[in-house]
Parts: structure tokens; C-alpha cells; sequence
């Protein structure tokens, strides 16, 4: 048999969306009800819930197919937790309530609303609880001067029984929650960025203002404005003006030639190189110059022979999954399409090119797609977490069955991503920038 062409993949894809389908309208256990049917990551075994940031990067691929009613249901979903719960949580699950993920949501609206040029109405109902959900970061997540960091809103309870999910993974299997309570909550924060675990935030999540998280709030504020008028829509305006000058005050270092997180705590930068430096491209922030500096200074440290790594760790290698030499769907797609963005086509294609022809590679050993690959040698293989599978659930039922950490299959953000890559590099239009900037 002839190897699989990614058209071949993208034919798959196509084909297999409605078994990560899911409707669940009544609360049931610790699942939460939501209204219209949704998608999961996984067409199988692990990951059956709604994830917040995740289905971003899922509905370009549904919306892309012929399933905008899918990516539509989705993002009335995670409204829907909006209404009841005045923001995201993590996924479904009454576990999760405790912490939201990486703000996608009024980009998803955004992505959603411009598949119909009719579809005026469901703007309209979104608008309001976009900005119940941003006075979730502004009042829940936000300090002084002014930036975002990631959290948590656990009680003691909810720590307790979240630390065991987690432990293995930390390489602390004999270790207490109750031993250090903070140190727990500094866990459960990584968790809301959606890269745990990593070396990052040096176990140290909430004292950092994450470049992305701030990126993707600007977006926010951007989008708003463009949303409302008059009065409302400048006041947006001068939000986001106001927080693009503070994440270049703090978080661009013009030595270095990039953005790095800031550390609000000790007052400095961090020095760990990593893909969050590529939001301010995605979302629009950047200058043209700006650019320019992290494609000669940024992307020569971070791409890889099959990819962008997630973090370049600071010294030796690190057990976690969201460090090197791991290569995760939604940067490539960050990276991809911001580097276009800002008129750099032809690095943006081979970031593009090295996804597609990484994930067909995998299909054509395995038949299947994979929550994340290997940069180095373009394999599925890829750096694992043990207990990377424990949640509350299976802690309670399972006990010695819970498998040990392997490179789940996955369609969710794998699959979205392949098929916007694949349109990418046919020339079609991305909603969020039409037009490329000239460099």
C-alpha cells in the first residue's frame, strides 16, 4: 500500500470529526451539562471533555471542512460557561472550576462570526460575555501596573484534591499537599496556561506576566473595539493601547531581540526562551521592526529540524512535556500564521510544511494523529509526563490502572491545525489577518 498523501490525512480528518462529538446537557457527576453538542480532543480513551483553549485551534479545522455548525455549538458552549460561571474553566469537569485556560474565546467568536457575514446575531449575543469573561482577567487575574499573570481560585479542598493528579508528574510521588499548600497553588496556576508542565515560570506561574496571556488580552480589547462604537469602542481602543505599551515596557528586552515573560515579583525578565514570544505576531501587537528582531533573533533559537519547540529549558533537560524537545500543534499555527502576518511568507510555509509532513509521517506508521510530536526527529514520540492520565475520577475508581504517561492520539487541535496549515500554504485567507504587513 502506497503511503498516505496529507490529503489523504485531511480526507481522515474529514471523515472522523463526529466521533469526538459529545452532548451532555445535564450536569452528570462531575461532568458539567452544556447546551448544544461539542467536540473532544480525542476520538477515544482519554481528554472527553470540552477543553477551553484547545477548541480554538480544533473549530479552524471544523470550520474549515464544512463543520461550522460544530465550531458554532462549540463556542456557544464555552459562552455558555461564561454565563454561568463568569468565565472559562479548564474543561467541563467540576474539578476544573477552580481555573480558567489561555483566553481564546473572543478570537473563536471572532473566528466563527466571519465564516457568516450573516451571522450579525450571535455577535451580538457574544459581545456581552466577552467582556464579563475579560473582567474575569481584569479583576481575578490582573496586578499592578497593569498585566495579567496566571492563577487559581481553589479552596483548600479543591488543592488537596487536585495535588495527586499532579504529583507524579513533578517527579514528587511521596509528596503532601497539605505539606505546602502554596507551592500546590503554584502548580494548579501552571495548569491554567495550558503548557503544564514546563520550566517556563521556574514552579513559580502567578509571579510571571506571561507575554501570550497578555497578547491574547490585547486581542481581546482590540476585537472589542472593533465590536462596539462610539464612546465604547474608543475606551477599548485606549485599553489596548495601554496594555501594549506595558507589555513592551516590561516584556520586550531589545538586547535579547524578543519578548520574555516578566517576573512582577522580583522586577526583571525572565531569560527562558520560548514560543510565547510569538503571540504579539499572531495577534497584531508587533511592530514591523519588532518582527523583523524575533525572526533574525528568536526563530533560529526555537525551530527545529521538524518544528517550533514549546520552551528552550534554561541548562539541562527537564522531565516536562511542554519543554523540549516537544513540538506542540497550536505554536506551529501561532508561529505560521504570525510570521505571514508580517510578510515573512517563506519561513512561515516551512514552519508549515515541517507540521504537515511531521504529522503525515506519524499517520503513515500509525494511522492516526497525535496530541504532539518530537522536533528533532519528526516522530510521535515525544517527551511524556508519568500520571500524565490521573484526575480526580480516575484516582477515586482506577487505582493501579491508570496508565502510564504515553503520546495520546488525537484529533482536537492536531487535526485543526493540519487542515488551516494545508489551506495556509494554498494562500487562503485567515480571518484574524487578511492582509500580511510588508517588511
Amino acid at each position: 500500500m502506497p503511503p498516505s498523501s496529507p490529503d489523504q490525512v485531511r480526507a481522515f480528518i474529514a471523515s472522523h470529526w463526529d466521533d469526538t462529538v459529545r452532548f451532555s446537557p445535564r450536569d452528570d457527576e462531575t461532568l458539567i451539562g452544556l447546551p448544544y453538542p461539542y467536540t473532544i480532543p480525542t476520538r477515544k480513551d482519554v481528554f472527553q471533555e470540552l477543553y477551553y483553549w484547545d477548541t480554538y485551534f480544533t473549530c479552524l479545522g471544523l470550520a474549515a471542512t464544512g463543520r461550522r455548525d460544530l465550531a458554532l455549538n462549540n463556542a456557544r458552549n464555552l459562552l455558555a460557561e461564561v454565563e454561568r460561571f463568569g468565565f472559562v474553566p479548564n474543561g467541563n469537569r467540576t474539578y476544573y472550576l477552580s481555573r480558567s485556560q489561555s483566553p481564546y474565546l473572543a478570537p473563536l467568536v471572532g473566528l466563527v462570526a466571519e465564516e457568516s457575514s450573516q451571522d450579525t446575531e450571535f455577535l451580538q449575543e457574544a459581545i456581552p460575555l466577552l467582556k464579563r469573561e475579560y473582567e474575569f482577567w481584569v479583576k481575578r487575574r490582573t496586578v499592578s501596573p497593569g498585566l495579567a499573570h496566571h492563577g487559581c481560585h481553589a479552596t483548600r479542598e479543591e488543592l488537596i484534591e487536585f495535588f495527586p493528579t499532579v504529583r507524579d508528574r513533578l517527579g514528587l510521588p511521596e509528596a503532601c499537599a497539605e505539606d505546602d499548600l502554596d507551592f500546590v497553588a503554584r502548580v494548579m496556576s501552571e495548569c491554567e496556561t495550558g503548557w503544564d508542565m514546563n520550566s517556563r515560570f521556574a514552579k513559580r506561574c502567578p509571579d510571571f506576566f506571561p507575554v501570550d496571556l497578555n497578547s491574547n488580552l490585547w486581542l481581546y480589547e482590540t476585537l472589542l473595539a472593533r465590536w462596539t462604537e462610539g464612546e465604547e469602542s474608543v475606551r477599548w481602543a485606549e485599553r489596548a493601547d495601554s496594555r501594549r505599551t506595558l507589555i513592551n515596557s516590561l516584556c520586550w528586552d531589545a538586547e535579547q531581540g524578543a519578548w520574555f515573560d516578566y517576573d512582577h515579583v522580583n522586577r526583571r525578565r525572565s531569560v527562558v526562551w520560548n514560543a510565547g514570544l510569538f503571540q504579539p505576531l499572531w495577534v497584531g501587537l508587533a511592530t514591523p521592526e519588532q518582527a523583523a528582531s524575533v525572526v533574525a533573533n528568536a526563530l533560529p533559537k526555537l525551530e527545529f529540524d521538524h518544528g517550533i519547540t514549546a520552551t528552550l529549558p534554561p541548562e539541562n533537560a527537564t522531565p516536562f512535556q511542554w519543554d523540549h524537545p516537544n513540538m506542540w500543534p497550536p505554536i506551529q499555527h501561532i508561529v505560521y500564521r504570525g510570521l505571514a502576518r508580517y510578510g515573512y511568507i517563506a519561513e512561515g510555509r516551512r514552519i508549515a510544511e515541517k507540521y504537515i509532513d511531521c504529522v503525515t509521517r506519524a499517520f503513515n506508521l500509525t494511522g492516526d494523529l497525535w496530541e504532539k510530536y518530537n522536533v528533532a526527529d519528526g516522530s510521535h514520540i515525544a517527551r511524556n509526563e508519568a500520571g500524565y492520565f490521573k484526575n480526580p475520577v480516575n484516582l477515586a475508581t482506577g487505582g493501579d490502572d491508570i496508565p502510564e504517561a504515553e503520546t495520546p492520539s488525537m484529533m482536537g487541535w492536531t487535526a485543526g491545525v493540519f487542515i488551516d496549515a494545508q489551506d495556509f500554504l494554498a494562500g487562503g485567507k485567515y480571518w484574524l489577518n487578511p492582509l500580511p504587513h510588508s517588511h
